[in-house]
């Protein structure tokens, strides 16, 4: 009988135990969703500064808490690398002006469609004729960087991914 109550004590410890570390668990999940959630707020705060203060604005986001952004200004790139709702490095390019991404030029369907991938949107304010031009794109970057595409658009984005290192994925394993 003792022993029954010893091994009774022992799987109730042993639930609560699986409980807490669920629980746990739980508590991390929702704060990386919270941290996702921020980083995304304020990208698009950045993008939108960017946009109204240069004119023009591209940003890759990812689902996860990092995401890079740029515009074109006086024949400079400029790249902002953001990871935890802060800029953790922004870096500046020459580049000639035909280099700049012109979305004017976006054919729809030029780009493959795919399901789980990060997001491209670039944006371009045209003052002449008070008109924003937008596209908004789901890509798979790592693809993109090792495949060829017959889209201007999305070659020349392709393009300033390799060259300005502006999708630099670090592979980290686990031990």
């Amino acid at each position: 009988m003792e022993n029954m109550e010893k091994i009774s004590r022992f799987i109730i410890c042993g639930c609560l135990w699986i409980l807490f570390l669920l629980l746990l668990q739980s508590c991390k999940s929702h704060d990386f969703f919270h941290q996702v959630a921020k980083n995304r707020k304020y990208t698009n705060k950045l993008y939108k500064k960017y946009l109204k203060t240069y004119g023009n604005a591209s940003v890759i986001d990812t689902e996860g808490n990092f995401s890079v952004l740029w515009y074109y200004d006086n024949n400079k790139i400029h790249i902002t690398e953001i990871g935890r709702a802060k800029i953790d490095s922004t870096t500046e390019y020459d580049c000639d002006s035909n280099s700049v991404i012109n979305i004017r030029d976006f054919k729809r369907g030029c780009y493959p469609e795919c399901l789980d991938a990060d997001g491209f949107k670039s944006s371009f304010y045209d003052a002449k004729t008070d008109s924003l031009y937008e596209i908004d794109v789901c890509l798979n970057i790592c693809e993109l960087k090792s495949k060829e595409t017959d889209c201007p658009v999305i070659k020349q984005l392709r393009e300033h991914i390799i060259k300005y290192k502006l999708w630099e994925v670090e592979v980290v394993s686990v031990k």
